[in-house]
């Protein structure tokens, strides 16, 4: 029990290192145009998210999990936001915002919103073939680790019974 104890805290402290180690340091070399536009796709696929996602309470609400997504998709942008200062690259506006439409239903939005998600962790998937800074890495390793793991499975149970936020009638 003591290892497995062990075990488990070492490895939180390393993925946290790891985190931090990327996010403290300073840009050391120029991003090749790949990597910039992976960064660029990045934040303005986490800018459409969250739009829709206000777009959806706008419409509806607060309802979850859209109101606590919306919270998580705010922060996403702030890590992109980051990292773009941290590599001089100029910050795209975001042109979502307000730009985007709600579905007819509550239940559109959800399987919206799942597919979305699943779009996301694909896209991240493709750029970890590429992107070779560490701390990129592991901010697109979190990002879409949280798609699957967190909003995914939120947005499907939306509408089931089985979770928080709105029922099918």
């Amino acid at each position: 029990m003591m290892i497995k104890k062990l075990v488990t805290v070492v490895g939180i402290a390393s993925v946290l290192a790891i985190g931090l180690f990327g996010l403290i340091g300073t840009a050391q070399t120029r991003l090749d145009p790949r990597t910039v536009q992976a960064m660029i796709d990045s934040i303005n696929d986490e800018y459409h998210a969250h739009a829709f996602y206000q777009a959806v309470l706008d419409k509806f609400g607060p309802v979850l999990p859209f109101a606590n997504i919306v919270q998580a998709e705010a922060q996403h942008i702030a890590l992109w936001k980051f990292y773009f200062a941290k590599y001089g690259v100029p910050v795209p506006t975001d042109t979502f915002l307000g730009n985007v439409q709600a579905p007819a239903t509550i239940w559109e939005a959800c399987e919206q919103a799942a597919a979305a998600e699943l779009a996301n962790a694909a896209m991240y998937d493709q750029f970890l073939t590429f992107v070779q800074q560490p701390d990129l890495r592991w901010g697109m390793m979190r990002l879409h680790n949280v798609s699957l793991n967190n909003h995914l499975p939120a947005f499907q149970q939306c509408g089931t019974g089985r979770g928080p936020g709105p029922r099918r009638p």
